[in-house]
């Protein structure tokens, strides 16, 4: 369950239940007093302010159907940055009104009012510069197309440009299936001159930026570390392994989309500690699995007497890379193998 709804209503409460119904991994909280048995429906316990500490970074969305005071009165304390702040979206207990209030784009509540307001045939209100005038902010983009931000200083500023109507360049070493605001054009590196305003780079490498335009990069979620380790490598000693590997092929940390491992390695600490420092998951694949693709790569008949499969590092990245390209081949350091794969290629 990803998304909360609460109501404090027994008006708001007939709405939550409507919306439970309709919208996936949600959950219903309901005041006490209006609680009927059911399933993801659950009581509001505590003083709202309490409660909303507690539930605030428990889903990646709020949707309230109550007063926006109350909303606002209640998330205020815990509100920190947009990066990492929930979507906040409020509706009145008629439904006749879904308001994105908070982490419009980033946290998705403006797609989100959009959805609701859909279902119940509702107005809804986006109030984003970039949305009203029907132009996409660089975090939109960024989220759509599964991309980290490398600066979001940079991302504001060419988010003011897109939303000022000026020429901003994209360039991306990737296809964008995406219809574009008028503002934003696709070019190639050559195509840079003085009629753009900013510009947005879409890359996984390492890029030095000379060009004097605002510019901001989005690192697309694409690169697969296959890693297999001596049991009790510690977290710094696999960190460092990544970091000269991903610096030989300058490759940016941000666009690590997750780490994949072998299954006997899942509560190897230091891989755990490693995923967890970078914020990507870690991808267990089984052993049968890899059997099934290991004579694809080299394999190492002393890895295959202790565990079982002849190769890991290739196989895993392989398997979790959706049919992705191998860019560096299984590298050794000191008890730590990494492999390196890139979706989309």
């Amino acid at each position: 369950m990803d998304k909360a709804i609460i109501t404090l209503t027994k008006g708001g409460m007939k709405l939550g239940l409507n919306l439970l119904e309709s919208i996936d991994g949600a959950v219903l909280y309901v005041h006490p007093k209006f609680y009927i048995a059911g399933e993801n429906i659950k009581k509001i316990h505590g003083k709202m302010a309490t409660f909303t500490e507690e539930i605030f970074y428990q889903y990646k969305c709020l949707i309230f159907i109550m007063s926006t005071g109350i909303v606002v009165r209640s998330i205020a304390p815990f509100i920190q940055d947009k990066k990492t702040d929930p979507a906040v979206v409020v509706l009145d207990e008629k439904g006749k009104n879904v308001i994105s209030l908070l982490s419009g784009h980033i946290g998705g509540a403006n797609l989100h009012t959009k959805k609701i307001a859909k279902i119940l045939n509702a107005n809804p209100v986006i109030t984003t510069a970039s949305d009203v005038n029907e132009l996409i902010a660089v975090d939109t983009l960024a989220m759509v197309l599964d991309c980290e931000i490398e600066d979001f200083q940079d991302a504001t500023k060419v988010t003011a440009h897109i939303v000022n109507d000026e020429k901003i360049g994209l360039i991306s070493d990737r296809m964008i299936n995406l219809v574009l605001p008028k503002n934003i054009v696709k070019i190639n590196k050559d195509q840079i001159h003085e009629g753009f305003k900013g510009l947005i780079y879409i890359n996984d490498k390492i890029i030095e930026n000379d060009i004097i335009y605002d510019s901001v990069i989005l690192r697309p979620k694409r690169i697969i570390l296959g890693i297999g380790c001596r049991r009790g490598k510690s977290e710094e000693e696999i960190l460092s392994a990544i970091e000269d590997s991903l610096k030989d092929l300058n490759v940016s940390k941000k666009s690590i989309k997750h780490i994949a491992t072998v299954d006997i390695k899942k509560d190897e600490e230091g891989l755990i500690g490693a995923a967890k420092s970078l914020k990507v998951p870690l991808m267990i694949v089984d052993r049968e699995d890899i059997k099934k693709v290991e004579d694809q790569f080299k394999e190492s008949e002393f890895v295959r007497k202790q565990i079982g499969v002849g190769a890991v590092c290739e196989p895993v990245a392989f398997l979790t890379s959706k049919n992705g390209k191998m860019i560096q081949k299984k590298k050794i350091y000191d008890g730590i193998t990494i492999a390196v794969f890139r979706e989309g290629e």
